[in-house]
């Protein structure tokens, strides 16, 4: 990977999971299995950041093995951690922060919400690094 965003919804095909937009009501997303295999379904009421997290979300929770243990708080935490990781890698996170972007600039980029962007680089201790918060 040389540049973001990462396409996880390519990512989620590779692993044979195939992605609809339906309405789920107050649901971000979830994952299920279906006569055709493990299908990621999306809020289609939800922006398209949310959605790209939701996929990486039910990625988490699929790798690490959660599905069929309903919403344990740990297990949730787990997948947001994971959903992050995914997309925005710290390797891409830093090359972007070189060009000194501010907080919108770079969730834009990232195609991630503002707040998943700033959750991240708080985390990496990377906040303060931002010319801007915008």
């Amino acid at each position: 990977m040389s540049a973001p965003p990462v396409d996880v919804e390519l990512i989620a095909a590779g692993e044979g999971i195939r992605i609809v937009r339906v309405d789920l009501g107050c649901l971000e997303g979830r994952m299920r299995e279906d006569d055709d295999g493990w299908v990621i379904e999306l809020n289609s009421d939800r922006s398209l950041t949310s959605q790209r997290f939701s996929v990486g979300h039910e990625l988490g929770h699929r790798k690490m093995g959660h599905h069929g243990c309903g919403t344990d708080p740990k297990r949730e935490r787990e997948a947001n951690v994971f959903a992050a990781e995914l997309l925005m890698p710290l390797a891409l996170l830093k090359k972007a922060l070189a060009k000194q972007r501010s907080l919108g600039e770079l969730a834009r980029l990232f195609q991630v919400s503002k707040e998943a962007m700033q959750i991240k680089l708080q985390e990496q201790g990377m906040l303060l690094r931002l010319s801007s918060f915008d």
